[in-house]
């Protein structure tokens, strides 16, 4: 075992904590893949600053400092060449939060919002709870993976007068990870209509089979003054507790309309002083940590991948281009959403989150969070294997 898995192989007992993906199972004795977030400690930088942040005794009102500004931009720059500027930032106590603050900023009641097909289900909530339409474009399947089709995306653009399109990249559950070629079909399809770009970025720091991960802003000057980026360290870095999201906003009409509604919201004045801590360690300190993360999740992948192949053949794992989520077709088994179910929970013992919840696309399919460690990925599906054999 390499050095650097050992960061993530010691096992942590969340069942007795409030843990959200653990605390529904406790009772049950069930191992719990589902809530996408993970099952290892932060990085010891983060620790250490949220330590001593808090033994300084001092919890009030804090601005953002230079140094929190740089170590974003920096971020940028350095892992994806793209050079943004401390004015395009602004933050949000979370990714649903700044969606929200979008909708209200740049769309009206009645508005029909578009998002890709089989769906994250809390993004539906959010646009229907601002008083506006969801209208769904089916991503394309072949069976083996998800694709993006110009074609009808533009379709559906034209025929439902849509006002913003709300991307996921990578896409959640599928795992698309869309290239350059796509984002720049999408930028011109969409100033072609007149349609603002909401690009969701928060699964982009974990990649898979040395596939590289392009914002959207940075793609060309299309997409750069007619989208708003949202993204957080928060997924990477295990932060998801302190419900910190960053918008980065090129085009300064943008920015100032959402600032006006973020005011409005009085989340203007002051920012947990935790998440700025934690956000700023992440960024400044925290690369080599990701690196070893991503390799650790590469191998849980892959082991995954093979042990399906060899002992579950008729479930099929869609590999996903970035994030910690496998989408996987149960679709061969025959079996209907509740039985399905049945058998997981009941048989199975382990706990997923459910593919009818994604939309009708995702009924047959179930989606598995592998950012765990490999002995409790191991467990996990010996006892699916043993359920469907």
């Amino acid at each position: 075992m390499k050095k650097a898995d050992r960061l993530f192989e010691t096992i942590i007992n969340r069942a007795d904590s409030p843990s959200i993906k653990w605390g529904r199972y406790q009772q049950h004795g069930i191992i719990s893949f589902g809530t996408a977030d993970m099952d290892f400690k932060s990085p010891a930088c983060v620790r250490d600053a949220l330590v001593k942040k808090a033994e300084s005794g001092l919890y009030a009102y804090e601005y953002k400092t230079d140094e929190y500004y740089q170590a974003i931009t920096d971020w940028f720059s350095d892992n994806h060449h793209w050079h943004i500027e401390r004015a395009w930032l602004t933050n949000c106590p979370g990714m649903w939060a700044m969606l929200s603050l979008c909708l209200r900023a740049y769309t009206k009641p009645g508005d029909n919002i578009l998002i890709h097909a089989p769906h994250f289900h809390p993004a539906i909530s959010v646009i229907e709870g601002a008083e506006r339409h969801v209208v769904t474009q089916a991503l394309t399947f072949d069976g083996n993976r998800y694709r993006f089709d110009p074609n009808c995306f533009e379709e559906t653009l034209v025929r439902e007068n849509v006002r913003l399109f709300f991307l996921v990249n990578p896409h959640n559950p599928t795992g698309l990870l869309f290239t350059r070629e796509e984002l720049s079909l999408i930028a011109d399809i969409c100033d072609r209509h007149d349609v603002l770009v909401v690009s969701d970025e928060i699964n982009s720091y974990i990649t898979y089979d040395n596939a590289a991960f392009v914002p959207y802003g940075s793609v060309s000057t299309s997409s750069s003054l007619n989208s708003v980026t949202l993204t957080s360290p928060s997924k990477a870095f295990n932060l998801q507790g302190l419900t910190y999201a960053i918008g980065i906003i090129p085009n300064k009409e943008l920015w100032q309309r959402l600032e006006n509604v973020r005011v409005g919201m009085d989340f203007d004045f002051a920012t947990n002083i935790f998440s700025l801590t934690a956000v700023t360690a992440a960024y400044q300190k925290g690369q080599e940590w990701l690196v070893h993360l991503n390799g650790y999740l590469q191998a849980n992948l892959d082991f995954m991948d093979a042990f399906l192949k060899v002992n579950l053949p008729q479930i099929t794992l869609i590999r996903p281009g970035g994030g910690y989520i496998a989408w996987l077709d149960f679709r061969a088994l025959g079996l209907t959403s509740d039985e399905l179910r049945q058998v997981i929970l009941d048989k199975a013992r382990i706990g997923l989150t459910w593919g009818e919840t994604f939309g009708k696309e995702g009924e047959g399919f179930e989606r598995l969070n592998f950012a765990c460690p490999r002995d409790i990925l191991h467990q996990g599906l010996e006892q699916l294997k043993s359920a469907f054999s």
